[in-house]
């Protein structure tokens, strides 16, 4: 295991040191023990799957490869993924054992030191996470004072890596989740445009259409409509374009996927 890495981590539970031993590492202050795979620390208890290293994940963009080639500071990168390239500043911190991960853990409790970085990266990850506040508390916990988080997260996106996905947040609600940081910058950056956006909205609805068996004919009458028309629809000028009552009519497991939001009913249980 890198030096650098065994220097930093410990126990998430009660940030106490750790000793190794016997392909584990065991808290010094609590006792919990956490196992060690393919020289990675495991600090979740469930079962850790380890991808394959031809795996690579999207690039995390020019201005913040070239932050990772320089190596000024210390980095975390949560939910790394497959790096094309393994840099000596950067700790990769995953859920899974990718080809150049260094620890696999939780975001809601990272088990790393206080004050341990300079940056925390976390690309692609907020929407994934059940309690965003606790992990932005716990980012700015590792970060030393003066640190930078960088983040991506999702707003307008369709639902991805189901059941994991669980918000898609405005700007309003980005600046609540890291209320406690100083904010140099919030914007819409061009992995993330409109034009983008449409794209990608767009390429998830013919997706849903094909995955759940539409008739190639109403795949069709979906795919030939232009944006001019839902807008006019939308703005009452006109009634539904083609493909409108194929989307109505898609089974709710398809629709939740690409939908503009939920209703939910419940009842309070009757248990005392």
């Amino acid at each position: 295991m890198n030096q650098s890495v065994a220097s930093l981590i410990c126990c998430p539970a009660c940030h106490g040191g750790l000793r190794s031993g016997r392909g584990q590492f065991q808290c010094e202050s609590c006792g919990v023990t956490y196992r060690i795979q393919n020289d990675v620390p495991l600090f979740i208890q469930e079962n850790v799957v380890a991808v394959s290293s031809d795996h690579v994940s999207n690039p995390i963009g020019a201005d913040f490869e070239e932050i990772l080639r320089k190596g000024d500071g210390v980095i975390l990168h949560i939910g790394a993924g497959a790096t094309a390239q393994k840099y000596p500043t950067c700790i990769e911190f995953e859920h899974k054992i990718f080809k150049h991960t260094d620890v696999v853990g939780d975001a809601h409790q990272l088990p790393f030191r206080d004050g341990s970085f300079d940056r925390v990266f976390a690309f692609n990850v907020f929407e994934h996470l059940r309690e965003p506040t606790r992990a932005a508390a716990e980012i700015a916990r590792v970060l030393k004072p003066g640190g930078t988080v960088s983040i991506h997260t999702a707003f307008l996106q369709a639902v991805h890596e189901e059941p994991a996905h669980f918000y898609n947040t405005t700007e309003y609600g980005l600046l609540r989740w890291f209320a406690d940081f100083e904010i140099e910058k919030l914007s819409v950056s061009p992995n993330f445009s409109p034009g983008i956006m449409l794209a990608y909205l767009m390429s998830s609805v013919v997706n849903v259409l094909r995955e759940n068996g539409v008739a190639w004919r109403e795949q069709a009458s979906v795919q030939e409509t232009t944006v001019g028309e839902w807008a006019d629809f939308w703005a009452g000028k006109t009634g539904p374009p083609d493909g409108f009552d194929t989307l109505q009519n898609l089974p709710q497991a398809a629709q939740k996927k690409i939908a503009a939001g939920f209703e939910l009913i419940g009842r309070k249980p009757n248990r005392k």
